[in-house]
């Protein structure tokens, strides 16, 4: 006669089942892939950043692998005291160079954080080796940069606030003399003749300049300073005998 299976035997084929579950589960979302070969890799932090055990690393944006530790280091290098543990995924290796940047970035304005990796051209970057990621940007230092940026100039508006209204003031009295003088037609008219009459004159005088630029003007020049350059040779005493002996001032006096 048939037997019943045991409620001890249903417990376990459900305990059984539960377990498949969990771990087809926990494959599917990338938490662990018994079945494909993966690479470790320690990269060296002054800041972490917000990454935490099991944020996703990722090459030109595909997730490849996580980050399964993380540890505190102190060593000659003050400005690297963070150490991951990052795992990547054997099929993304060809794009893990020596040259490659390790970022720490994050997923949209409130996402979670990641490191990214940049496909290098050197040669491959072996599994277990040690290298130095690119620190983020310090949130919390812009912030309080931005803060002392905003008191000095509030304190400067503070200081000078009597003069710049005066130069408000004064430029606001400009303005609307300005409109005055231009806002009638016989005004603007003038305005724009001015403005006619000057591009005039600038043309002449571009003219006048293009006619200096020629080798008959050049020779002149040079001309002219030999001369000059001669004149400050004649010694003054040499300059009053000559006047003297050859009589010059008696015949212009």
């Amino acid at each position: 006669m048939p037997t019943h299976p045991t409620k001890e035997f249903l417990v376990g084929c459900l305990v059984l089942a539960a377990v498949l579950l969990m771990f087809a589960f926990g494959w599917l979302m990338g938490l662990f892939r018994p079945f494909t070969g993966t690479a470790e890799f320690k990269v060296r932090y002054a800041f972490a950043g917000g990454v935490e055990v099991g944020s996703p690393v990722r090459v030109s944006g595909v997730k490849v692998g996580r980050v399964e530790r993380i540890d505190f280091v102190s060593g000659a290098n003050s400005d690297e005291t963070i150490e991951l543990l990052v795992t990547v995924g054997r099929r993304a290796l060809p794009a893990v160079r020596a040259d490659s940047k390790f970022f720490i970035n994050m997923a949209g304005i409130i996402g979670e954080r990641y490191v990214e990796i940049t496909p290098g051209s050197g040669e491959p970057l072996a599994s277990g080796a040690t290298v130095r990621g690119m620190d983020p940007p310090r949130i919390d230092q812009l912030l309080s940069q931005g803060y002392g940026v905003f008191g000095r100039v509030q304190e400067f508006l503070q200081q000078n606030e009597e003069v710049l209204t005066e130069f408000l003031k004064h430029m606001k009295s400009f303005v609307k003399d300005a409109n005055q003088y231009l806002g009638s037609g016989k005004n603007r008219q003038k305005f724009f003749a001015l403005l006619e009459n000057l591009e005039a004159v600038t043309g002449d005088m571009r003219s006048v300049t293009g006619g200096l630029r020629n080798p008959e003007t050049q020779r002149v020049f040079d001309e002219l300073r030999e001369v000059i350059r001669r004149a400050h040779k004649i010694d003054d005493k040499a300059l009053k005998k000559f006047l003297q002996e050859e009589g010059v001032r008696a015949r212009i006096f």
